[in-house]
């Protein structure tokens, strides 16, 4: 059970046989993405305790993972039967240990989310505060050991957890400092924690410096705010449990927890009050009503809201141990409570499970026939069974997916081809998936858009890159194209894309490549001259003066140009849109567009959806040619021209026609589109298969090719580092030339993260001294 679990236990597995050939810190599995360092994005020391459970099983990982489960739940119950030593509470204590995985959010990250470094930090949150508690009330001064450790543990497994981690103690801590004027020690556990993340460097700065922090990254911290944030309404309502309404995304707080920590803010003590105002906090935070608030917040890429519970959940116990005066009754009642509104999560088989024996039909036919690598365009509906089961002992095959997508090189492909599922671009989809280097394609039926689920279209789409149908199931459609067992591509394309706006238009228009830069002077006019066409969309310069000569000079060698003026620079001075004299005006349409006249032919474009009723773009002004326009208010507006002269090869485009064409169905502005941009969806770019020798080792890889600029199909890193023969990057992927190449997998950016963590430590000795000299 569990979204994610299948994705921890392969990387488990992984390791645990990593470890058996004596490399006891793979950096490197070519299984997902093309090839991805499995470790460096999340923490590792996940990992070592489930290859740990793995070897207590003999070898297997299902049994490890079972293994796993059963420690968890004895390692944090025992955590807070320490609590009851501390605080001579122990029956209290020991129901509380009983309890722990099974408070709502508890359970719920465990067989819902299936999020193994969360599951084992919730384990750990109950040995921490007791720590520190011990420094803080009790002035314990050894604590600060543990402190540091355990935090450095917490951190090792999931380094967002552990900044929230800090956040929740810095709140908790403020508050209990002031009640119990206890200043100086919350400081001071304050200042050991930060230490803890530099004494982690020697993994945090490379996952930090490779831009994707191990932190979910995969969107804008404010989009995860708002799809994490869950209505109290649902969050408070214990009864949605009893009809089966549990899934991913469904939240519960705690309706006893809450009620009761607003009881025990007015009623109970100064040690305990400060816990209950936490979890109260904790909780207004998880509501949609304070997402606005939380997004004005510092550092609010870190309030995730929702994972922030179990850290309430633990203060929240905590504050009840302390609550030394609280009548034994009444806290039978409390406990009784609690236990009754947790128990309704007990019901496991409402919980989500894989459909394991539809899945391993589809996934099994595809691994019988692959021979390098296959591509699973499922998005996500088989959830992380696949990254186990595709990879898994009885034949391990590549594939171009896998479970937590952010930390991969080739993210934006994946994206890329999950989009083109979604929305119909078939002919997109298998050219790409031929250019990761995948001989097999099984398509998913679930994800795919509703008016283009014809079998026919697919089947069409398949064939323009030479892909038949092996089998269809009721999950969906597996197909496979004859190629060597490892082989490369050659590639010639005829457009290019510029620019931040541009990356979807390859979707429509397969031909086109993604430009490497948003800034059209990273690019030398030898390089730009190689295509035919090259489209500028929310492009970058340096100099409008140096960006509009580029342009001139490509356009009188012939080469189209087509900038799309909804996007382009403002200038610093105007804050006007102006490119080689067009300027960029502003327009509102409602509803529709209105008619458009091109070629002498009236189009008459759709309806906008809901989402784009008020379409705000622009329409052109100045263009020296007028090719395309339409009238408004009985004016006429252009939204298409070409310049003159020199730049009689440049088109101008407004109205943002391309994405209203492509974001609202519309096939008639598509078909005004095809004829600027000379090609239409069916053209694919020119690629040439080409049979490779590629060999890998222990963190090394060696290839032979028999041509110059071949792309390999494996994910390019920034770990590589190559002992004979040029490699370079395109489109995410590994480029050689003709001959040897040998690559190197290295810990990137080791000396910088050692030097971190030995300030890191350097720091926490010095700190420690400090400690321990202060008169108390």
């Amino acid at each position: 059970m569990g979204a994610d679990t299948y994705g921890h236990i392969f990387k488990g597995d992984l390791l645990y046989k990593s470890i058996k050939e004596g490399n006891i810190y793979p950096l490197f599995t070519q299984f997902w993405y093309n090839g991805v360092q499995p470790f460096r994005y999340w923490g590792p020391l996940s990992y070592y305790v489930l290859a740990g459970c793995e070897f207590i099983s003999g070898g297997n990982p299902i049994n490890g993972y079972v293994i796993f489960i059963g420690y968890s739940f004895f390692i944090g119950g025992l955590g807070w039967l320490l609590w009851g030593i501390h605080q001579r509470r122990i029956l209290l204590s020991l129901v509380f240990g009983i309890l722990w995985f099974f408070l709502p959010e508890n359970i719920r990250v465990l067989f819902v989310a299936g999020n193994i470094p969360r599951v084992i930090i919730a384990a750990l949150i109950p040995y921490l505060f007791y720590f520190v508690w011990k420094f803080v009330k009790d002035d314990d001064r050894s604590s600060i050991i543990p402190i540091a450790l355990f935090m450095c543990a917490i951190i090792m497994c999931h380094l967002m957890i552990g900044a929230m981690v800090g956040i929740a103690s810095f709140i908790f801590l403020s508050l209990y400092s002031i009640m119990n004027k206890k200043i100086e020690k919350s400081v001071h556990v304050i200042l050991t924690m930060l230490l803890s993340f530099a004494i982690c460097g020697i993994w945090i700065y490379p996952a930090l410096k490779g831009g994707l922090v191990s932190m979910d990254s995969g969107a804008t911290s404010s989009q995860m705010m708002e799809l994490l944030a869950t209505p109290f309404t649902i969050s408070l309502n214990p009864f949605l449990r009893l009809f089966g309404i549990v899934d991913r995304e469904y939240f519960y707080y705690g309706l006893s927890i809450l009620i009761i920590s607003i009881l025990g803010i007015f009623v109970s003590n100064k040690k305990s009050a400060p816990g209950f105002v936490t979890s109260i906090v904790i909780f207004l935070g998880t509501t949609t009503a304070f997402v606005p608030m939380l997004e004005k917040m510092p550092f609010s890429q870190l309030l995730w809201m929702v994972r922030f519970t179990p850290i309430a959940y633990a203060l929240f116990i905590i504050s009840l141990l302390n609550w030394t005066k609280c009548k034994k009754y009444f806290m039978i009642i409390m406990v009784v409570l609690i236990a009754a509104d947790s128990s309704l999560s007990f019901n496991l088989s409402l919980y989500p499970q894989i459909k394991s024996a539809e899945v391993d039909n589809i996934l099994s036919s595809a691994k019988n026939i692959t021979k390098q690598r296959i591509a699973l365009l499922d998005d996500s509906t088989f959830g992380a069974y696949p990254s186990f089961y595709i990879c898994s002992e009885d034949k391990k095959i590549s594939y171009s997916y896998g479970w937590a997508w952010q930390g991969a090189a080739t993210a934006q492909n994946i994206v890329l081809l999950n989009t083109a599922l979604e929305k119909g671009y078939y002919n997109y989809m298998f050219d790409r998936s031929l250019e990761m280097g995948c001989d097999t394609v099984v398509v998913a039926k679930a994800p795919m858009k509703k008016d283009k689920r014809d079998f026919n279209i697919i089947n069409n789409a398949a064939k323009f890159s030479q892909y038949t149908l092996y089998k269809e199931t009721s999950e969906g459609y597996v197909f496979h194209r004859k190629a060597s067992e490892n082989f490369g591509v050659v590639t010639k394309y005829s457009g290019l894309c510029i620019g931040r706006s541009a990356s979807d238009i390859p979707l429509e228009y397969p031909s086109f490549e993604i430009g490497s830069s948003w800034n059209i002077e990273d690019y030398t006019l030898d390089e730009l001259s190689k295509y035919k066409v090259i489209y500028l969309s929310d492009f970058r310069y340096n100099s409008r003066s140096k960006a509009e000569n580029m342009v001139s000079k490509l356009s009188s060698m012939g080469i189209k140009i087509i900038i799309d003026m909804n996007r382009i620079p403002a200038d610093t001075i105007t804050n006007r849109m102006v490119f080689l004299g067009v300027t960029a005006q502003p327009i509102t349409f409602n509803t529709k567009m209105p008619d458009m006249f091109f070629n002498d032919k009236k189009y008459e474009s759709v309806n906008f959806k809901d989402e784009y009723k008020r379409w705000n773009t622009v329409y052109l002004d100045n263009v020296p040619q007028v090719t395309g326009f339409s009238w408004v208010n009985g004016k006429k507006v252009p939204f298409l021209g070409n310049g003159k002269e020199r730049n009689k090869n440049v088109t101008f485009l407004g109205f943002n026609l391309i994405f209203h064409g492509m974001e609202n169905d519309d096939s008639r502005v598509l078909a005004i589109m095809n004829t600027v941009m000379g090609t239409k969806s069916s053209i694919l770019p020119k690629r040439v298969l080409v049979p490779i020798n590629l060999k890998y080792g222990q963190n090394s890889i060696t290839i032979n090719s028999p041509k110059n600029n071949v792309n390999t199909t494996v994910a390019f890193l920034d770990a590589y580092k190559s002992n004979s023969g040029e490699i370079y990057a395109k489109q995410n992927l590994l480029n050689v030339n003709k001959g040897e190449t040998k690559i190197r997998v290295t810990y990137p950016y080791l000396f910088q993260g050692i030097a971190v963590s030995v300030i890191g430590l350097l720091g926490f000795a010095f700190f420690i001294i400090y400690i321990y000299k202060r008169v108390v």
